[in-house]
């Protein structure tokens, strides 16, 4: 069982199944007629159990994070380019190891188009983003605008 279903599961049980056994085993007890139901008591206990919720969730959280990022860094094989030719057709490139693949994929089949020994495409890097988006910034800020324009 993986770890995402095994917190899944841990989480639906503390959620649901606990309150409900905990319900069970408390005694009946005789309805009072004056009982106030916001004692300093009751209010306490309220939020220790709220704190207690955010507590289990954010630690469910970063665990699921943690266990996504040791998936991640693992992987040999990354997705360079995709390209839609038709609504369910697709070219897809792959990259795996210093091999480049160029996958048809289709509804409920993929086959292998062409193989290349050398890189076709290197993928953009977070900088070279960057560095485009600065320069068509500046790009946008050189250029006159026309003052008749509606933009």
């Amino acid at each position: 069982m993986s770890s995402f279903h095994l917190i899944r599961y841990s989480l639906v049980w503390v959620l649901f199944f606990l309150p409900v056994s905990m319900l069970s085993a408390a005694e009946p007890s005789a309805p009072s007629v004056s009982q106030d139901v916001l004692t300093s008591n009751a209010v306490m206990q309220m939020l220790l159990g709220l704190g207690l919720v955010v507590v289990v969730i954010l630690g469910l959280a970063w665990v699921l994070r943690r266990v996504s990022n040791l998936q991640q860094s693992h992987q040999k094989m990354k997705v360079i380019s995709s390209l839609s030719l038709g609504t369910r057709e697709r070219a897809v490139l792959i990259e795996i190891g210093d091999r480049q693949l160029l996958l048809g994929v289709a509804a409920g089949h993929v086959s292998l188009l062409e193989s290349f020994s050398e890189r076709i495409i290197t993928p953009a890097s977070k900088k070279d983003f960057a560095k485009q988006l600065q320069q068509s910034i500046d790009k946008s800020i050189d250029t006159p605008r026309d003052e008749g324009s509606v933009e």
